[in-house]
C-alpha cells in the first residue's frame, strides 16, 4: 500500500509546472506564515520579492523557531538520507523532482536562488556543519541537499547517480562563476574538502565523486587539483583525495610527484593510503621521485624519504649520496637506519633464492558403487529423524497453539524424494552431472544435510575433496557459498582440509568453478588466505609441514602485499579484518624472507606496538649477523627505537653485541632505556655488578629522585620501607629502595627483569621484606574500602528515598515486587550499607610496576596473600595478573606449585591462561618440562625424609607426623599422644613456641592444599598416559615424604622401552614394589613407569587388583578399574549421545562438571552457554559434554543432557574427532564423565523436550 501512495505522489508530482513544484516543496511554511510559499516561489522563479529572504531570516532568528521551521521543511540539507521509501510526504517529493528535473527545468540563477532560501534557513542552524569556508554557504547547502538528503544511503552503480543523470561537474563550475568571477576555482573544494565533517557523517559524501565529468575535470585542472592539501583540505577530505586517485589509475602517473609528496606526509593515516598507492606505481618512477624529495624536501620529508628508499630496497649509492651531502642530523639518523635496513635486505639477496616447491593436483576419482548404499543409509536415518521432528512440531503447535511448519514441510519434500534422486546425487558427487543441472532434476528444496551424515563417506579411502566441496555446496546452499567466510567455516568443520596443500584446496575450488556468479581466480585465492591472515589459530596445523601453508602465499604474493599495505586491499577481502601481524606470523613459516618485505619488517621491528615489534623481529632473527643492524638501532633519537633495539637484542643473545651495548649504555641517558641494555647484557652472560654498586645506585636515585612524582602514586608511604641490606650485610641506603619503586612505577611492567637483578642484591632476608612490604601495600592500597561508619552515613541519608520508591512500585506493581509489601526501613537501610560497603574506593593497577619487586618474597607469605586476595577480590582480574607475573622469577616451591595449581584449574579462563604461561616460563628457565617442574618441586609440608616435623620449644621438643590416613598425629619426646600444642612454660621462649606454632598450622594448610592438587595430577597424569624415567618416579615421586605415601594407593604400569606392558605394582609401606598376587618385582632402570587403568589391561588383571585392595583393605586415590570404554562399534561420527534426553537440573550438571575439572563453553548470545569443556595439553584435546544450555547469571533450571565429544577446539561438534583416533584413557575417562551426570540424572525422560523452559 505504501508503495502505490508513493507511485501515485511521484505521478502528480511530476506533473506539476514549475511554480507550483516550488510551491509545494515551500509550503510548510504556511505553518509560520501562509504568504511565505508564493513569495519564496516568486523569487526563485522571477527574482522578485527580494525582501522575502530578509523576511524569512528573521523569521528564523530564534533557535527554537529555526528548527521548527527544519523539521516543517522535512530536514533538508542534512548529512544523512531522508530518501527512503517510505517518505510519501509531498514537499519531499517535490524536492526530489526539483533535482531530478534540474537544468532541464530551471536556469542557472534559479537554482542558486533555490540554494539561498535554504542557506537563510540552516545559516540559523548550528548542528548543520558547513564543509568548506573557501565557498559561499548557499552551494555547500545545495550539494547537502541534491547529494545526500535526498538520495539513498546505499547505491549498486558506482559510476552514475540515478535521478541525478542531468547533474555536470561544468554546471557547478558555472554556478560559481555567476556568484563570483574566478569562484569556480575553489570548486574542487566542495567536492573533496570536509571540515567540520565526524568520521561518521563523512561516508555520506560518495555521491561527490559520481557528478558527471569529475575526472575529466580533475585532469583539465590537475594544478589546482594538487594544490587542494596546501589551501588547507582536511585529513578526511586528504584521504578522499588519495581514495579518488587509487580508484582512477589514469590519474596516478601525472600526479605522481603529488602522491610521492602524500606518502611522506606526517600524518600516518595519509602517509599509509599514499604508499599503497606510490607502490604500485613503476618502481623507476617511485625511486625518482622519492630521489628528488629526499634532496629537496624539508626535514620530515627528506627524513621520510630516506625510509620509503629503503623499503623499495632502492640503490645504496642513493642514500649514501645524500648522506655525504647531508647536515641535518636528523636527517642524518634517518639515513644512517634506512642504509641499516638495506643492509639487512641485501644480505637476504646474498641468501640462496627462495624455491617454491611443486604440489601434486588431487584427482578426481569416483566413489565406489557402495558409497551409493551408503547414501541411502543416511538418507533413511535421517528422513526418520524429520518425521519425530515433524511430529513433534505438530504436538507442539497444538499444546501451545502455535502455526509453525517448518519441520513438516521439510520432511514432506524429503518424503517426496526418490531413489533416482539419490542416483542423481550420487552422480553429482562424482562429477558426473552439473549442480545446475541436479537441481533441475530434483525440482525441490530439500534438506542435504544426510549427506555427510556419521562421516561415512568421508572415512571412504576413495573421498576426495572434490566430493567434500560439492556436498557442502548442496548442504550449505549457493548463498552461503558465496559467503566470505564460507572456507574458513569448511576449514573448521572438516579436519580432512587441514591435511591438504593450501594450492591443492585452490586448484579443486577453480577446477570446480566454485564461484560462479564471480569468476575470479584472485578471489579463491583471497577466501582461502581469508583464516590465516585474519587470525594466527591455524597457523600451527601447518608446524610439522610449513610449505603446505607459505607456498600459497609466495605464489600469490599479492594477499601478503596486501595484508602489509604494499597493496591495496581489493574488494574480495569483503568485510574480513586483515591483521598484518598474522601476515607476518606467516612470513616466520618462509625458508628465506622475501627480499622486498625485509626493509619495511625492520620499520615495524623497532617502532611500533610490541605484539607487531616481537613479530617482526621473529622474522628478522633468521637472517644472518641481524645483531649487526639491529646495534646500529642503539643510536637512534627516538627513545622507543632504542629501548626495542636493546630489548631485541637481549632476545638475540648474540655476544658480539657485548661491545655495542656498553658504549650505549654509557651514551644513553633514559631509565627505561638503560634498564633494557642493563638487562641485554647481563642475557648475555656479562657481568654487571660494576655497573651496580651501592655508589652508582645511590648517585642514580639521587638523581632520579629529584623528577616529578606521579599523582598517580601519591597513596605509596616511602616512610614504611623496611630497612634493608646487601648480599654482603651492609646497610642499603633507603633513597636508592625509593628510587627503585619510582621507576618500576614508571616502567609499569611487574615483571621488568631489571628489578629482579635488582632484588638480588639484596640478602635473602631483605628479598623476602621488600617483596613483602611491596605485595602488601599494592593489595592494602588496591582493595581500599569505605568504613562501617562511612557506609552508615550514607545509608542513613539515603534510606528514606529508597524505602519510598519500593512502596510506590508496589503499590503500582504488585505481582512485580510482592517482597516490598512489607520492607522495613531497618531493611533498606543495611542494604544500602552492605552496597557501600563493597564498594572498592580505587585501584593500585597504574602501579602494578611495583610488583617487579616482589619476587623475592618468602613463598608461604606470597601464596597466603596472593590466595585471600583471589579469594576475597576474585573480580580484580587484572591485579591477579600483574601480582602473579613476578612470581615466575621465584624458585620457592610453595609459589611454583600455587603456579601450578591455577594453571590446572581455575574459573577464570585468563588468569589460568597466565599461570599456565608463568609455568611454562619457569620451566624452561629451569631445562625441565611442566611435568618434570610439578614433580621436582613438591612441598613436603614441613616433613623431613622420615616424614616427621620437628616442632622446637627450646627447652622441649614435639614431633608431628601423619597416619595411615594423612591425619596429623602429635607426640612428645617420650613418645607420649597430645591432642595439640602446649602452651609455653615461663622458661621458653615465647617467640620460638609462636613460631613452632605457626610452623605447624602452616604444615596443617599446605598439607591440604598438596594432597588435593598431587591427587589431581596424577587422576590427569592417568588420563595423559604420563610416563615417568624409572629414576624419576623413585627420587621424585616414591622417596618423597608425602608423595611417597599418596602413590601407595595407586596401580601403576612397567613399560618397556618399546611401551609395552611388563608388569602391574603397586608400592607397599615398606618401599617394596608387589604385583597383584604379592610377589616382589625390581624395575629395570631403563624402562618407564605409568598409571594403570582398566582401558590398558586385561579383565583378569584388574579383577585380581579389585580383589588385591579388597583382600588388604586398601582404598584407592581414584578410581582405576571401573570406567570401561564406550561401545565404540556403532558411533561413526565420533559423537557419544547414548544419555540424550536424561533430564537434570543446570545446577546439577554444573556441580559435578566443574568438580571435575570442566569449565563452560562460550558464552552466546544473551548471556547463553550450551556445554562445558576440558582440555588435556598433552594431547592438545578437549572433552566436550553438551546439554540444552543456561544462561548467566546462572539460575537452576531444567535441562537434558545431550552429547559428549572430543576436539580440537572447544564446543566444536562439528570437528568432532573419531573415537578410535583416541587415547583409550582420555575416552574411558571422558565417558566416565559423561556417565556421572547421568547417574546424577532423574534418568531418561520421553518428554524431555517439553520440560525445558527454553
Amino acid at each position: 500500500m505504501m508503495f502505490y501512495v508513493r507511485t501515485r505522489n511521484m505521478k502528480k508530482i511530476e506533473q506539476l509546472s514549475p511554480e507550483q513544484l516550488i510551491k509545494t516543496i515551500f509550503e510548510p511554511l504556511s505553518e509560520q506564515d501562509k504568504s511565505l510559499p508564493s513569495r519564496i516561489s516568486q523569487y526563485i522563479l522571477q527574482g522578485d520579492e527580494l525582501e522575502v529572504l530578509g523576511d524569512f531570516d528573521k523569521l528564523c532568528q530564534t533557535s527554537k523557531t529555526a528548527y521548527k521551521i527544519y523539521e516543517y521543511m522535512r530536514r533538508p540539507c542534512e548529512l544523512y538520507s531522508v530518501a527512503t521509501f517510505s517518505k510519501t510526504h509531498e514537499a519531499e517529493q517535490a524536492r526530489l523532482e526539483f533535482y531530478r528535473r534540474w537544468t532541464g527545468t530551471f536556469s542557472l540563477e534559479q537554482i542558486i536562488r533555490f540554494a539561498r532560501v535554504f542557506a537563510t534557513l540552516c545559516d540559523h542552524l548550528p548542528f548543520v556543519k558547513v564543509s568548506s569556508e573557501k565557498l559561499p554557504t548557499w552551494f555547500i547547502y545545495l550539494l547537502y541537499d541534491g547529494l545526500i538528503t535526498t538520495l539513498p544511503t546505499y547505491c549498486e552503480n558506482e559510476e552514475k547517480i540515478e535521478q541525478r543523470e542531468s547533474w555536470t561537474i561544468q554546471q557547478l563550475h558555472q554556478l560559481l562563476e555567476i556568484e563570483q568571477i574566478g569562484l569556480g576555482e575553489n570548486l574542487l573544494f566542495a567536492i573533496f574538502d570536509r571540515q567540520n565533517i565526524s568520521v561518521l557523517s563523512h561516508s555520506h559524501f560518495k555521491y561527490f565523486f559520481m557528478i558527471n565529468g569529475l575526472l575529466s575535470y580533475i585532469q583539465e585542472h590537475i594544478t589546482l587539483f594538487k594544490q587542494l592539501p596546501i589551501q588547507g583540505l582536511a585529513i578526511l577530505g586528504q584521504m578522499d583525495q588519495l581514495k579518488y586517485i587509487q580508484k582512477y589509475m589514469e590519474l596516478q602517473l601525472p600526479l605522481a610527484d603529488f602522491i610521492t609528496m602524500q606518502a611522506l606526509n606526517t600524518n600516518k593515516q595519509i602517509n599509509q593510503l599514499a604508499t599503497e598507492i606510490l607502490f604500485s606505481l613503476p618502481s623507476d618512477i617511485i625511486q625518482i621521485q622519492l630521489q628528488h624529495f629526499l634532496t629537496s624536501g624539508s626535514v620530515k620529508q627528506r627524513s621520510n624519504a630516506a625510509v620509503l628508499l629503503a623499503r623499495i630496497v632502492a640503490d645504496p649509492i642513493i642514500l649514501q649520496q645524500a648522506l655525504a651531502d647531508e647536515t641535518n642530523k636528523t636527517v642524518i639518523t634517518a639515513i644512517e637506519s634506512a642504509l641499516t635496513r638495506l643492509e639487512s635486505a641485501n644480505t637476504v639477496k646474498r641468501q640462496s633464492d627462495l624455491v617454491i616447491p611443486d604440489f601434486e593436483p588431487l584427482i578426481d576419482t569416483p566413489l565406489p558403487i557402495s558409497a551409493r548404499d551408503l547414501l541411502q543409509q543416511n538418507f533413511q536415518e535421517f528422513l526418520i529423524g524429520c518425521e519425530k521432528d515433524a511430529q513433534k512440531e505438530i504436538e507442539n503447535n497444538q499444546k501451545n497453539g502455535l502455526p509453525w511448519v517448518h519441520l513438516q514441510e521439510r520432511y514432506q519434500l524429503l518424503k517426496k524424494t526418490t531413489s533416482k534422486d539419490l542416483d542423481n546425487i550420487f552422480e553429482y558427487l562424482n562429477g558426473k552431472i552439473e549442480h545446475s543441472i541436479l537441481v533441475k532434476k530434483i525440482k525441490k528444496n530439500i534438506d542435504f544435510r544426510f549427506l555427510l551424515r556419521k562421516k561415512r563417506l568421508q572415512n571412504l579411502p576413495e573421498f576426495t575433496l572434490f566430493h567434500l566441496l560439492r556436498a557442502t555446496i548442496l548442504v550449505e546452499g549457493p548463498t552461503n557459498m558465496n559467503s566470505e567466510y564460507c572456507f574458513l567455516n569448511m576449514y573448521r568443520k572438516y579436519d580432512v582440509i587441514r591435511n591438504f596443500d593450501l594450492r591443492q584446496i585452490a586448484d579443486v575450488f577453480e577446477k570446480l568453478n566454485y564461484y560462479k556468479g564471480i569468476q575470479s581466480i584472485k578471489h579463491i585465492q583471497h577466501i582461502i588466505a581469508i583464516p590465516f591472515l585474519t587470525s594466527d589459530i591455524f597457523h600451527d596445523v601447518y608446524e610439522t609441514e610449513p610449505y603446505k601453508l607459505w607456498a600459497f602465499f609466495a605464489e600469490n604474493e599479492f594477499l601478503l602485499d596486501e595484508a602489509l599495505g604494499f597493496a591495496r586491499q581489493q574488494k574480495y577481502w569483503f568485510d574480513s579484518y586483515v591483521d598484518r601481524i598474522n601476515a607476518i606470523k606467516i612470513l616466520t613459516l618462509f625458508p628465506i624472507i622475501p627480499v622486498k618485505y625485509v626493509t619495511y619488517l625492520f620499520e615495524l621491528a623497532l617502532d611500533e606496538p610490541k605484539q607487531i615489534r616481537h613479530a617482526a623481529q621473529d622474522v628478522l632473527s633468521a637472517i644472518p649477523n641481524i645483531h649487526n643492524q639491529v646495534e646500529q638501532a642503539l643510536s637512534s633519537a627516538k627513545q622507543e627505537v632504542r629501548l626495542a633495539a636493546a630489548e631485541w637484542l637481549a632476545e638475540l643473545g648474540n655476544k658480539n653485541s657485548i661491545e655495542a651495548l656498553i658504549v650505549a649504555l654509557k651514551k644513553e641517558k633514559r631509565e627505561i632505556v638503560q634498564a633494557a641494555i642493563l638487562i641485554a647484557l647481563e642475557k648475555m652472560d656479562e657481568d654487571i655488578s660494576r655497573y651496580l654498586t651501592a655508589k652508582q645506585l645511590l648517585t642514580a636515585a639521587q638523581k632520579g629522585l629529584k623528577g616529578k612524582k606521579s599523582a598517580d602514586f601519591n597513596w605509596f608511604d616511602f616512610n614504611l620501607i623496611p630497612t634493608l641490606t646487601w648480599q654482603n650485610g651492609d646497610k642499603v641506603d633507603t633513597q636508592i629502595i625509593e628510587w627503585w619503586i619510582c621507576l618500576a612505577f614508571k616502567l609499569k611492567d611487574p615483571s621488568h627483569p631489571l628489578f629482579i637483578t635488582y632484588s638480588r642484591l639484596l640478602s635473602e632476608q631483605s628479598q623476602q621484606q621488600l617483596g613483602e612490604f611491596i605485595l602488601q601495600s599494592f593489595i592494602q592500597q588496591d582493595t581500599l574500602m569505605p568504613t562501617i561508619e562511612e557506609a552508615e552515613a550514607q545509608a542513613s541519608s539515603l534510606a528514606d528515598k529508597r524505602l519510598q520508591q519500593y512502596m510506590r512500585a508496589y503499590q503500582r506493581y504488585p505481582k512485580h515486587y510482592p517482597h516490598y509489601n512489607n520492607i522495613t526501613y531497618e531493611q533498606v537501610f543495611d542494604e544500602i550499607k552492605n552496597e557501600i560497603l563493597a564498594n572498592y574506593l580505587g585501584s593500585a593497577i597504574k602501579a602494578k610496576g611495583i610488583l617487579s619487586l616482589t619476587s623475592g618474597i618468602k613463598g608461604q607469605i606470597a601464596v597466603s596473600l596472593i590466595t585471600r586476595f583471589m579469594r576475597e577480590h576474585s573480580q580484580r582480574r587484572a591485579q591477579i595478573e600483574a601480582i602473579l607475573e613476578p612470581m615466575a622469577y621465584s624458585n620457592d616451591p610453595f609459589i611454583i606449585q600455587l603456579l601450578l595449581s591455577l594453571a590446572r584449574r581455575y574459573r577464570t579462563a585468563s588468569i589460568q591462561d597466565k599461570a599456565k604461561n608463568l609455568v611454562e616460563h619457569i620451566a624452561q628457565r629451569s631445562g625441565w618440562s611442566t611435568d618434570e617442574l610439578a614433580d621436582r618441586t613438591i612441598s613436603t609440608a614441613g616433613l623431613d625424609e622420615n616424614g616427621l616435623l620437628i616442632l622446637d620449644y627450646g627447652e622441649r621438643t614435639f614431633i608431628a607426623s601423619l597416619d595411615d590416613k594423612f591425619k596429623w598425629q602429635l607426640k612428645n619426646a617420650e613418645g607420649e599422644k597430645l591432642k595439640a600444642l602446649p602452651e609455653a612454660h615461663n622458661s621458653e621462649n615465647p617467640e620460638l613456641v609462636k613460631e613452632a606454632k605457626k610452623q605447624f598450622s602452616n604444615s596443617k594448610k599446605e598439607l591440604n592444599q598438596l594432597l588435593t592438587m598431587q591427587i589431581s595430577r596424577f587422576y590427569e597424569a592417568m588420563c595423559a598416559q604420563r610416563q615417568w624415567r624409572v629414576e624419576d618416579w623413585q627420587k621424585y615421586l616414591q622417596h618423597h615424604p608425602l608423595v611417597g605415601r599418596l602413590i601407595q594407593g595407586l596401580v601403576w604400569l612397567q613399560l618397556d622401552k618399546n611401551g609395552h606392558i611388563v608388569n602391574s605394582f603397586r608400592p607397599t609401606e615398606n618401599s617394596r614394589l608387589v604385583t597383584n598376587q604379592n610377589d616382589e618385582i625390581f624395575i629395570v632402570q631403563n624402562h618407564f613407569i605409568t598409571l594403570a587403568h582398566s582401558a590398558l589391561m586385561s579383565s583378569t588383571d584388574i579383577a585380581q587388583w579389585q580383589v588385591y585392595f579388597k583382600h588388604h583393605k586398601l582404598n584407592q586415590l581414584f578410581d582405576q578399574f571401573n570406567h570401561p570404554l564406550p561401545d565404540i562399534s556403532k558411533i561413526d561420527d565420533g559423537i557419544i549421545n547414548d544419555r540424550l534426553g536424561w533430564l537434570t537440573d543446570s545446577f546439577t550438571i554444573r556441580g559435578i562438571l566443574t568438580k571435575l575439572g570442566y569449565r563452560h563453553g562460550d558464552i552466546e548470545d544473551g548471556g547463553s552457554f550450551y556445554g562445558y569443556y576440558k582440555y588435556f595439553a598433552n594431547y592438545k584435546l578437549y572433552i566436550n559434554i553438551d546439554f540444552s544450555g543456561s544462561m548467566l547469571p546462572e539460575e537452576n533450571i531444567p535441562v537434558v543432557l545431550y552429547n559428549l565429544y572430543f576436539s580440537k577446539t572447544p564446543g566444536f561438534i562439528e570437528s568432532a574427532i573419531a573415537l578410535d583416533k583416541l587415547p583409550k584413557v582420555l575416552l574411558a575417562e571422558g565417558y566416565a564423565n559423561y556417565m556421572a551426570v547421568a547417574d546424577a540424572s532423574n534418568g531418561f525422560d520421553p518428554n524431555w523436550q517439553d520440560k525445558l523452559i527454553w
